[in-house]
């Protein structure tokens, strides 16, 4: 710390005696020191301490009305117990009882007096060092406590999007084993479609009634099995979809697919219990990174689902807004109480039961929404649901 910034130094001093004060004052500005504030009722040194706000306190032990030991008991009441307030406690008592009481009650240095001029600068020096050497330990604390932060969420971030990736590998892999057999199933399906149609158009007279009617009931069971067939390919197109969720490529992607394949993906939840409502409006295109996305509109309407108790509803709407992309998420669930919402985004927090989260969901969600220039913002009313709006901008480049 250079002579400059010590001399800058707030210092209080605390006497009952002028003739110390001035004494004392005098000293300190023959070192340099030039921002003092001396005061002499002992009563006036919270109100003084909270304006000033000094970086050391010098105190006389004795005084009247509140002495030494006094002042430094209500001072520590407002001193936090991470930081570091340098008190030099003057008396004329020099006995050890008279130290050992002032440096039980706060004190960090004792001088009796009379005072040595010398002494009493290189006590004020080191103390005010000493100060200025915690303050810059507590900054590094804190950077290395933020660095550990961040190095933790983007080791959960990278650990949930390997989870993501492995399960965008494994559903490809299934799409793409249903998909072999089901072609074999379509063709199948096809060439009895033909040979029915065939039958179908013969002779009345070649054919019995009875014959007919049993033609007549395959051909309505053979369109249900196309029936359910389409259902399938549309189970696979979905399937496929999802699997882009390790795609990292930055790409122009049909946003409405992408929910469909996220709602098949988290059918399971829903138990026949929660009804999905869909409000999409205009164009469904929009660039960006389809993996990322994807994972987040996978966090929120778990989520919605997951809050909704018994039946109810989420409502998945889409909308283009002032340049803008607008997803909103609305559930009927049991909402977010007040007190937990300035949380909601924060890593590992969660009001899930242990095992049943991790509390990276919606961290991972809102670094992505951030990665992609856009927002994730929410409203809720406990008791009646919540409602997550994702903003993307619309020409959001790579």
């Amino acid at each position: 710390m250079s002579t400059a910034s010590l001399n800058d130094s707030r210092i209080l001093i605390v006497d009952d005696q002028t003739d110390n004060l001035r004494v004392l004052a005098t000293v300190l500005e023959l070192k340099g020191y030039r921002n003092l504030r001396c005061l002499e009722d002992s009563r006036c040194v919270v109100p003084v301490f909270k304006e000033y706000q000094p970086d050391l306190v010098m105190l006389d032990l004795h005084m009247p009305h509140l002495d030494g030991v006094a002042v430094m008991d209500q001072l520590r009441e407002l001193i936090s117990k991470d930081d570091y307030l340098p008190i030099l406690v003057l008396t004329g008592d020099g006995t050890s009882a008279a130290r050992e009481r002032a440096l039980s009650h706060g004190a960090h240095d004792f001088i009796s007096k009379p005072l040595n001029r010398t002494e009493v600068q290189l006590r004020v020096k080191n103390l005010l060092q000493t100060r200025h050497l915690h303050l810059q330990l507590k900054a590094h604390n804190a950077s290395l406590e933020e660095s550990n932060r961040r190095l933790r969420e983007t080791q959960s971030q990278l650990v949930q999007s390997e989870k993501m990736a492995s399960l965008g590998q494994l559903v490809a892999g299934i799409a793409h084993e249903i998909n072999n057999p089901l072609a074999f199933v379509i063709n199948g399906l096809f060439l009895v479609q033909e040979g029915l149609d065939r039958i179908a158009k013969e002779p009345e007279e070649s054919l019995s009634s009875a014959v007919r009617g049993r033609v007549g009931n395959m051909r309505a069971n053979l369109r249900d099995a196309c029936y359910g067939i389409e259902r399938v390919k549309d189970l696979v197109s979905k399937l496929r979809t999802f699997s882009r969720l390790d795609e990292g490529k930055f790409k122009s992607v049909d946003i409405h697919e992408s929910i469909e394949s996220v709602l098949l993906i988290l059918r399971h939840k829903l138990e026949d219990r929660v009804q999905i409502e869909r409000e999409f409006n205009g164009p469904a295109t929009l660039a960006c990174h389809p993996g990322e996305l994807n994972q987040v509109l996978m966090n929120v309407i778990a989520n919605a689902i997951d809050s909704i108790e018994g039946p109810g509803n989420v409502t998945i709407s889409t909308a283009w807004q002032d340049g803008h992309f607008v997803i909103k998420v609305r559930d009927t669930g049991r909402g977010i109480p007040e007190e937990i919402r300035p949380k909601v985004f924060e890593p590992f927090f969660t009001t899930k039961p242990v095992g049943s989260g991790t509390g990276l969901g919606l961290a991972i969600s809102y670094g992505i929404m951030q990665a992609h220039q856009g927002s994730i913002d929410f409203s809720s009313e406990p008791g009646k649901g919540t409602e997550f709006v994702l903003t993307i901008p619309a020409n959001l480049e790579a």
